[in-house]
C-alpha cells in the first residue's frame, strides 16, 4: 500500500523521516560542539602568544633604552674628555 492510501504507512514513513532528521540534527550539534571547542582552544592559544609577543616587545624596548643610555653616556664622557683636553692644552 502506498503512503497516500494507508494512515499506518504514512505514520511509519513520518517516523522514519523524523528519525533521519533527528540523526542529522545530532550530527550538526556534534560538529558545532567540535567547532566551538576548537575556537576556544584557538582563542586561548592566541591570547598566550600575544602575551608572549607583548613581553618580548617590552623586553626589547628596555634593551634599546639601556643601549641608548650607554651610547649617550659614552658620547657625553668623550665630549667631556675632549673639552678637558682642550682646556688644559690651549694655554
Amino acid at each position: 500500500m502506498s503512503e497516500r492510501t494507508s494512515l499506518e504507512a504514512h505514520v511509519d514513513m513520518c517516523e522514519l523521516r523524523y528519525k533521519q532528521l533527528d540523526d542529522r540534527m545530532t550530527r550538526v550539534e556534534e560538529r558545532i560542539d567540535t567547532i566551538t571547542a576548537d575556537l576556544k582552544e584557538l582563542k586561548v592559544s592566541n591570547d598566550r602568544q600575544f602575551s608572549e609577543i607583548k613581553t618580548m616587545l617590552s623586553g626589547a624596548k628596555d634593551d634599546k633604552f639601556r643601549v641608548m643610555v650607554t651610547v649617550a653616556g659614552t658620547i657625553i664622557c668623550s665630549l667631556l674628555g675632549v673639552m678637558g683636553y682642550l682646556i688644559t692644552h690651549l694655554k
